[in-house]
């Protein structure tokens, strides 16, 4: 890729190059949010083939996907290099399949609820959702809970609670999501960024090991329920700030831009960006 870039540096005039390279960074971030999907699919089939342990990993990578392709997609500016391509919906695709349908699918499988008509409840909670047109909140909120089934079945699956915990479990979350709270965003809003990521990051790696364990110890799940905590508490204090006005969201997340993408003003259609 290098020697193939060196080479049409030298024989393309520079402003074609760098339209050239923008396009191609813009369909490569393009083909790493659809990534998600392919890794979502063979989820499935680990799910399927009663590997839910795998399942589960496979869901934590496409997990990896989504909270990175928007910094990406961002990044190189798609939405304007590729105004036709609409990458947010190929998002929105990804992320139901990964955080909706296949965990659902688990549900299920394994009889983590104490009746298959409770699948009922995180299937139209997850539709109203991705109805809403301000599922994701011009000033980068989640709005609702945002259908992270994909964590509600994770913890079912390792807890097994009882019957009544179980339906609790999928109801509460259920009945959140048609509240319109907001939740933090934080591949895509600076409010408590750094610390959302870096406990993020334990809570992943936490999950990780306790996947590839035939009998994870229990108190490690106990204690990797920190995060989910950690993210509920932050999302209903910030939204209660920002409902009193003494908290404004600043600004659309941006850690890194290629050199051949010019820096510029953070613009309002950014916002909308995958």
């Amino acid at each position: 890729m290098a020697v193939v870039m060196t080479f049409l540096r030298k024989a393309v005039p520079h402003e074609d190059f760098l339209l050239l390279a923008r396009r191609l960074a813009a369909w490569l971030v393009h083909l790493y949010t659809a990534s998600g999907g392919v890794i979502g699919m063979f989820a499935l089939f680990a799910a399927a083939e009663g590997r839910t342990e795998d399942a589960f990993l496979l869901l934590l990578l496409s997990m990896v996907v989504d909270a990175t392709d928007g910094l990406m997609a961002r990044a190189v500016r798609v939405r304007e290099v590729l105004p036709d391509f609409d990458g947010a919906m190929v998002d929105n695709v990804v992320d139901v399949l990964t955080f909706v349908w296949v965990p659902i699918f688990i549900m299920w499988s394994e009889s983590l609820l104490p009746a298959s008509a409770w699948i009922a409840v995180p299937v139209l909670a997850a539709l109203y959702a991705y109805g809403q047109t301000n599922m994701k909140t011009t000033d980068a909120f989640f709005l609702g809970f945002p259908s992270y089934w994909n964590i509600v079945a994770l913890y079912l699956f390792w807890l097994r609670p009882d019957a009544v915990l179980a339906v609790l479990l999928v109801v509460i979350p259920g009945i959140l999501t048609l509240i319109p709270t907001r939740y933090l965003y934080a591949s895509k809003n600076d409010i408590l960024w750094k610390t959302t990521w870096t406990l993020g990051a334990i809570w992943f790696a936490m999950i990780v090991y306790m996947l590839t364990q035939a009998d994870p110890a229990p108190i490690l799940i106990w204690l990797s329920l920190f995060y989910p905590a950690y993210y509920m508490i932050a999302s209903f204090y910030v939204d209660w700030q920002v409902r009193q006005g003494t908290l404004h969201p600043r600004k659309v997340l941006r850690i890194w831009r290629p050199r051949f993408v010019e820096a510029s003003p953070i613009e309002e259609s950014e916002l909308e960006e995958a």
